[in-house]
């Protein structure tokens, strides 16, 4: 073979392999590719794994950080507290909603929303300015595992979010198995005190109250959230009250609970409202403070037969 078929077969040897080179990255990179369906019944597709995500709810801030994705946070919604790191990142959106100035600058490659709590409105402008939105929607208690797994699918913490999520459903199976069959407790869930507040059988703190084995005196009325009326509270004449408060020195109940069976028999409970209130990885530990309260209630229950 002539000198120079020897060079033009060495050119196109080169040429063949960059093509096979190209080949291969193509197919590495379709393979990181990441594409989910979230609450809102929306299909994102991540051409990898998310590196700057923005939370738009304090629980979300809690998943994300759960599920090991806490160091790839840039900024979150005001009151996200928990873990301690998360005071310290730059907020951008509140109960007035998001602000877009501030989102925009730190260019995030993913934002994770609180489906029924974010204004649907902002969530499409995110979406406008060409960044993926992940809605999640906690309605009963198997969705935060299934968030958390979801969230180390797109920040490919998978095997952080599987144990997090495995070691939530264990702690929920735990309780289930410790509290279902126990004698059942009528209960009175308060959520707010001003106005009063409860929720139905369809939220899943009533969830909670059913796997404690409680009764929610409230569950058959409508919408999800409702203003209480007391006159109602009373002909119920629930065996319990449960109260949330963030105060650990709060120790008296609202007098209006004066002349309820539960309030003359002081079965009137506080527990930590963030655990419970929040949809998220901490709910198992409301779940237990739930569990507790009502044990409390059947034992006083017992010693006044």
């Amino acid at each position: 073979m002539r000198k120079g078929s020897h060079w033009r077969s060495g050119i196109l040897h080169r040429a063949y392999w960059n093509i096979f080179l190209a080949a291969l990255v193509s197919v590495a990179s379709f393979a990181e590719a990441i594409t989910l369906t979230d609450d809102a019944k929306q299909s994102i597709t991540l051409p990898k794994p998310a590196q700057r995500i923005i939370t738009l709810a304090p629980s979300l801030t809690e998943l994300a950080f759960a599920a090991g994705a806490g160091d790839r946070i840039v900024a979150v919604s005001a009151y996200s507290d928990y873990p301690a790191s998360a005071k310290k990142l730059p907020q951008v959106s509140d109960a007035s909603g998001v602000s877009f100035e501030s989102l925009l600058t730190l260019k995030p490659d993913l934002v994770l929303a609180w489906k029924s709590g974010n204004r649907a409105a902002d969530l499409q402008r995110i979406r406008d300015f060409g960044i993926p939105v992940f809605a999640v929607e906690i309605e009963r208690m198997n969705d935060v595992p299934r968030a958390l797994r979801n969230i180390g699918l797109l920040v490919n913490t998978s095997p952080i979010s599987e144990r997090a999520a495995a070691d939530f459903e264990q702690r929920i199976e735990t309780l289930r198995a410790a509290y279902m069959a126990k004698s059942k407790v009528s209960v009175f869930f308060e959520i707010s005190r001003e106005p009063l507040m409860s929720v139905n059988r369809d939220h899943a703190i009533s969830e909670i109250v059913r796997l404690c084995g409680g009764e929610n005196a409230f569950a058959d009325m409508t919408p999800l959230v409702f203003v209480a009326p007391l006159e109602v509270l009373f002909s119920k004449q629930p065996d319990a009250v449960i109260y949330t408060s963030s105060d650990a020195r709060e120790k008296m109940p609202s007098p209006r609970y004066r002349g309820l069976k539960a309030s003359d028999a002081k079965r009137i409970y506080r527990i930590p409202a963030d655990p419970i209130l929040r949809t998220g990885p901490r709910m198992a530990e409301g779940a237990a403070n739930v569990c507790a309260s009502l044990d409390q209630a059947r034992q006083s229950i017992a010693e006044r037969k």
